[in-house]
């Protein structure tokens, strides 16, 4: 027998279906507070965002999110980590696409109108940017910039990729079934971190999906952010730590940007001191992109596989890159 104890969020059906997966796999629930003081001696498969305080028989630690920067360098020997990308896509992708629709159609001018409760003198005032033609730069081109990019070419979007390895088109981690771009033919262009100015300055939207490592930490700051087009949008679901924010809160100021839409922040929660409050060209969520009711079933179903194949001897989804940190 194995044990799996599992410290992640799984409704009653997500249970049923990881017990149906082997009768050699005893699984334990834990509280995810309960696993830093965990000592278990026969524990073999964790599923939770920490590591526990003793487990010598630990040999696999799935993590239930995509970002592992905690758990990264901290990983014992011998132990393979995975990680949930391409869970969360849908949902990030779809507040993505919230985001860039409603910076088109200038939602919040019309909103102010309506609360004024005022039909404007010219209604030209209040028309909306057409998607179509323009073209979005997605920083980040794993499971959740790959949603990002086919729902922005069913609209019409030109797309172009930045991604750290630009040679490896090909996406081999979990994706929900008819989601993303597996094989990397969708973007017009996929390019190399080296090449992001340049993409800049092609942007009518700079979506960033980047994971938080050492090597990304404020790569999109006053180079990029001068790049791109005057009136561009910058939409961030990734990680706080990717955009230079003083940097950002500077172009907004100064009218060079159209605005941002922005639901991660270094640190987090934002500081209420934070002048990104004020800006009325900024929309700003609490780090909720990715959350919404499917994703429970979604994560069961990578976990399901995952043990399956760990079972069976076989590679498993989301193998962390420990060099890369993600």
């Amino acid at each position: 027998m194995i044990k799996v104890v599992c410290a992640a969020d799984m409704d009653e059906p997500g249970r049923a279906r990881l017990a149906a997966v082997s009768a050699a796999a005893r699984i334990e629930y834990l509280e995810p507070a309960v696993v830093p003081e965990l000592e278990d001696p026969e524990l073999e498969v964790l599923i939770a965002g920490d590591l526990p305080r003793w487990a010598p028989r630990l040999r696999w630690l799935q993590a239930p999110t995509a970002g592992v920067e905690r758990l990264v360098g901290r990983i014992p020997a011998g132990v393979v980590l995975t990680n949930a990308r391409g869970v969360y896509a849908p949902a990030m992708a779809e507040y993505v696409m919230w985001a860039v629709l409603q910076a088109a159609q200038d939602a919040q001018a019309r909103r102010r109108l309506q609360q004024a409760g005022r039909w404007p003198d010219d209604e030209k005032a209040a028309l909306g940017r057409r998607l179509r033609g323009l073209t979005m730069v997605v920083a980040g081109y794993g499971g959740a910039g790959r949603e990002v990019a086919r729902l922005a070419n069913a609209i019409g979007m030109r797309v172009v990729a930045i991604k750290a390895r630009p040679e490896v088109t090909r996406y081999d981690g979990f994706l929900v079934a008819g989601t993303g771009d597996p094989e990397g033919v969708i973007p017009e262009r996929i390019l190399g971190v080296d090449r992001l100015v340049e993409a800049a300055g092609t942007a009518d939207f700079l979506v960033l999906t980047m994971p938080a490592t050492s090597r990304n930490r404020g790569m999109v700051g006053p180079e990029v952010l001068a790049a791109l087009p005057t009136g561009a949008w910058v939409v961030n679901v990734g990680r706080g730590t990717a955009l230079d924010q003083p940097a950002l809160v500077e172009a907004l100021r100064s009218g060079h940007l159209g605005g941002a839409v922005l639901d991660v922040f270094d640190p987090e929660p934002l500081s209420r001191r934070s002048p990104l409050w004020k800006l009325p060209n900024v929309v700003l969520t609490p780090h909720v992109s990715g959350a919404d009711a499917l994703g429970r079933t979604e994560l069961a179903a990578l976990i399901c596989a995952n043990l399956r194949h760990y079972m069976a001897g076989e590679p498993m989804l989301n193998l962390v890159d420990f060099g890369r940190g993600y």
